[in-house]
């Protein structure tokens, strides 16, 4: 299928909505994203960029850039807290990449800074204070807007507006659980690990987690992501027992992290787990987490993003029909989603939830399991995103390099 001509509307410009833009615009495509802001910005703190994710920003000419900004991340320890201990506890989560492998820990607006310039080098379109209320059905679908608005008609509408996009709404869907994240300096010299995700648990209703992530730009200083767990419903007492009540608990879990809690300025994040049909309708179709929404355990939500974009892309190119090619798209991403959707839902409350059972059973099996050779190899392909082969299964090396 000829994508040069191609009309695209994307509504969102989160990491997976300007990766699809951006490759859609350097074949030919003419793409306009739609964005509720003022001026598109990113949402949201710190995160990892798998193996698979970093082949598609690869492919895009971008790792090099990326690997500038970022911090490589060579192991995953999650460790029970011990009573206010600066000691870890005993080990529940053990992952290590495989050989040399690695990811690269990222700011998130270090990413979409990258991106936004791409898709602007490209030619992409923004059209800002464009909140999106639905979908114009028709032979030619268009984005419905707020204040009774329409966009012009498209070949092609995409819904990248994430797990709280408007289109197909399920408030019902929402977890137990969110968590508190912020962006702090990296404590050189401190006690945590360069090339480490840490991780702290009473439990699984309590947990900290500290991730370096590198720099927002060329120049800036090197900055950590810390977030914290919390059941939704306590974000208002969180509220009114202030901040120097959150410290001590923090100190309580995890001394060494609580002089992160004392300069972070957090943001509360709520999680949802869905998966909804990925075509909205005639020549409409959802990506990343409007498609495949879960908890942030797996750490696979913006990799997944970029996948999905670039097999979406790729499916255009070989198809002779956008119907074809949403059809085969589909048939390379759906077992790599579904696998992924499975395992967050049953692994999810091991480490997040109000559960005793599960997060026992997860001190005495998981974490001395995971140090196992063969379980080892399994569990860090599953965490690098890598399992049923997703990359190699949208053939996406055959036509689009560098």
């Amino acid at each position: 299928m000829k994508i040069e001509g191609l009309e695209v509307a994307i509504a969102g410009a989160g990491i997976g909505g300007l990766s699809l833009a951006t490759m859609l615009a350097r074949r030919g495509a003419k793409v306009v994203v739609y964005d509720q802001m003022a001026a598109p910005q990113p949402i949201g703190s710190g995160f990892v960029l798998q193996p698979t994710g970093l082949a598609i920003l690869e492919r895009m000419g971008l790792r090099e850039a990326i690997a500038a900004r970022g911090q490589v991340i060579t192991r995953m320890h999650g460790a029970l807290a011990t009573g206010g201990s600066s000691m870890p506890g005993k080990t529940v989560l053990e992952i290590s990449y495989p050989g040399n492998g690695h990811g690269i820990a990222v700011q998130r607006v270090a990413l979409f800074d990258l991106l936004l310039s791409e898709a602007i080098s490209a030619g992409v379109r923004f059209k800002t204070n464009a909140r999106t209320t639905g979908i114009i059905e028709g032979s030619r679908p268009a984005l419905a807007l707020d204040g009774s608005r329409a966009t012009p008609s498209a070949d092609i509408v995409v819904d990248a507006m994430g797990a709280s996009s408007p289109i197909g709404h399920d408030p019902a869907k929402e977890l137990g659980y969110g968590a508190l994240w912020a962006t702090v300096p990296w404590p050189e010299n401190g006690p945590f690990h360069r090339f480490e995700l840490e991780q702290r648990y009473e439990r699984a209703s309590r947990m900290a987690g500290v991730l370096p992530v590198g720099t927002a730009k060329d120049g800036a200083p090197p900055m950590a992501t810390f977030f914290w767990s919390l059941r939704n419903r306590d974000i208002d007492q969180w509220h009114r027992d202030g901040r120097a009540a959150w410290i001590e608990q923090v100190a309580a879990l995890w001394p060494e992290a609580a002089p992160l809690a004392e300069i972070a300025e957090p943001v509360h994040a709520r999680y949802r787990h869905h998966t909804r049909k990925p075509i909205a309708g005639r020549g409409v179709i959802r990506i990343g987490d409007a498609w495949h929404a879960t908890s942030p355990q797996l750490g696979q939500g913006a990799n997944m993003a970029m996948i999905d974009a670039a097999s979406l892309l790729s499916a255009l190119a070989r198809a002779p029909s956008i119907d074809e090619a949403f059809a085969l798209h589909l048939r390379h991403r759906a077992p790599h989603v579904w696998l992924y959707q499975m395992l967050s839902l049953v692994l999810t409350p091991f480490y997040q939830s109000d559960s005793r059972i599960l997060p026992a059973m997860r001190d005495i099996a998981i974490g001395p399991t995971t140090r196992m050779p063969l379980v080892r190899q399994l569990v860090s392909r599953l965490v690098t995103g890598d399992f049923l082969s997703p990359i190699e299964r949208i053939g996406l090396e055959d036509f689009y390099g560098a």
